[in-house]
């Protein structure tokens, strides 16, 4: 049984700030579809944190804001969702190291799903074009 991996986002505070990005997984293709949700948090020592949310639905709002939309990155099989958890981490890591060379807040969760989607779509994982679609997602509002 395949799963469907979505690029969702969030809307900002205010209309310069960068919306928040989710990468979610569901076994439905309809708006409300329960998902896991990945994504990294910002903690109180300025750098990032992995985690995994359960049992959400895709179109729901998130603390960080009320939903924006969606896209479908591809079908994707149990293997990805076996080591999707961990490339979320790595991404995370990889995401705070950034931060500690060039200063915080020069890398976010936008950049946190590039690195998954690439590494996803590198190992053909994901379907070409995925990395694309994603690049053409708001960032900002």
């Amino acid at each position: 049984m395949g799963a469907y991996l979505w690029l969702v986002w969030y809307d900002a505070a205010a209309k310069l700030s960068p919306k928040h990005w989710t990468l979610s997984v569901t076994y439905e293709h309809h708006d409300r579809a329960y998902a896991t949700v990945y994504e990294i948090s910002d903690e109180f020592d300025g750098y990032y944190k992995s985690r995994v949310i359960r049992r959400v639905h895709l179109t729901s709002n998130h603390p960080s804001g009320a939903y924006g939309g969606r896209i479908l990155l591809g079908e994707v099989n149990d293997n990805v969702l076996r080591t999707l958890e961990a490339y979320s981490d790595t991404a995370a890591e990889l995401v705070n190291s950034q931060n500690r060379k060039r200063g915080r807040g020069s890398a976010n969760c936008h950049d946190w799903a590039l690195i998954i989607v690439r590494s996803l779509e590198d190992a053909m994982l994901l379907p070409q074009g995925a990395l694309a679609r994603l690049e053409k997602c708001p960032r900002v509002g």
